[in-house]
C-alpha cells in the first residue's frame, strides 16, 4: 500500500508538470487550419500549404525572429508536420514556439505560449485521493482486423470513425464491460465516462491509458484517470467517450477538474 501510494504521488508531480510544461495541454494558445497562403494571428509571416504536402511553407524575413529547425528564416521554410520522418520544430522571438500537425488533408499551425498557465491563474488539477479498490485487472482481447467505431469529439461536427485494435474486458461490483480503445503508441488511450462526468469530473469525459502484457492482461488503474487536453485549452479537439464506454457507475478516482483563478480565456 505504501509503495503503491509513493508510486501514485510520483505520478501526480509528473502531471502537473507536464501539463504547465512549455509544451503541455496549458500553453496551447491556437490552432490555425491553413489552407491557402494567409497572415495568422498573432504569428509573424505569411503561412501556406506546402505544394508536397508535408507540411507548411512559412515567408518572413530575419526580421520577423521565426527560427525553424534551427534557422533564422529569412525568404521561405518548410516546417514539417510532426508525423512526418523529420517534424520541424518553430520558435518566436517572443518565447513561444510552434509545429505543424497535420489531420487528413488538412494541416495547421499550433502556437504555445509558456505563460499562458501563469495568464490563467492556473491553481493545480483537482483530483480524488488514491483509493487501492480503483486499481482493477482487465483482460485485452486483439481483434485482427480491428473494431470499427464511431465517436464525436468535444468541437462537434461529424462523429469521426475510429478503429480500436480490441476489445479491453474488465468486471465491476460482479458486472461485466467491454471498452474500445484507441492506440497510442504500444499503449491503449480509453476514453470513458461514468456517473460522475459533468458534475465531479470534466464533462466531456476522461482518459486512462493502458499497456497489455504479453499474456493479455491489463491494469486499469483508475487513480490515474486524467482530464483530456479540451479541459485547459479550448484549441484541442478531444474525442468523446463512444456508448461502450459510458459506465452506469461512479469512478471516484483520478482527476476531477483542471482549477483556474479565473476563466480561461477563448483564443480565436
Amino acid at each position: 500500500m505504501t509503495d503503491a501510494r509513493s508510486q501514485f504521488d510520483a505520478f501526480r508531480k509528473r502531471r502537473e508538470e507536464a501539463v504547465r510544461g512549455p509544451q503541455g495541454n496549458l500553453a496551447l494558445a491556437l490552432t490555425e487550419w491553413v489552407t491557402e497562403a494567409t497572415d495568422v494571428d498573432s504569428v509573424p509571416g505569411t503561412w501556406a500549404p506546402s505544394p508536397a504536402g508535408e507540411g507548411l511553407l512559412v515567408s518572413a524575413t530575419d526580421g520577423d525572429d521565426i527560427i525553424v529547425d534551427g534557422h533564422y528564416v529569412d525568404g521561405t521554410a518548410t516546417v514539417y508536420t510532426k508525423t512526418s520522418m523529420t517534424p520541424s520544430s518553430v520558435h518566436f522571438g517572443d518565447g513561444r514556439t510552434g509545429f505543424a500537425i497535420a489531420d487528413g488533408d488538412r494541416v495547421a499551425l499550433r502556437v504555445w505560449d509558456p505563460e499562458r498557465a501563469e495568464q490563467l491563474g492556473f491553481e493545480g488539477l483537482d483530483h480524488f485521493d488514491f483509493d487501492p479498490q480503483w486499481q482493477l485487472t482487465g483482460r485485452f482481447e486483439p481483434v485482427d482486423e480491428g473494431v470499427d467505431f464511431e465517436h464525436e469529439r468535444s468541437q462537434g461536427g461529424k462523429p469521426r470513425e475510429a478503429k480500436s485494435p480490441g476489445i479491453v474486458h474488465f468486471k465491476h461490483e460482479g458486472e461485466q464491460y467491454k471498452l474500445l480503445a484507441l492506440r497510442s503508441g504500444d499503449s491503449l488511450q480509453i476514453v470513458f465516462a461514468d456517473a460522475t462526468t459533468g458534475h465531479d469530473t470534466y464533462g466531456v469525459g476522461r482518459f486512462l491509458f493502458a499497456r497489455p502484457d504479453e499474456d493479455g492482461n491489463v491494469d486499469l488503474d483508475f487513480n490515474r484517470a486524467i482530464v483530456p487536453p479540451c479541459s485547459m485549452s479550448d484549441q484541442f479537439n478531444c474525442p468523446l467517450p463512444p456508448l461502450s464506454n459510458r459506465f452506469p457507475f461512479r469512478v471516484e478516482a483520478g482527476e476531477k477538474k483542471p482549477m483556474f483563478a479565473k476563466e480561461p480565456a477563448r483564443e480565436a
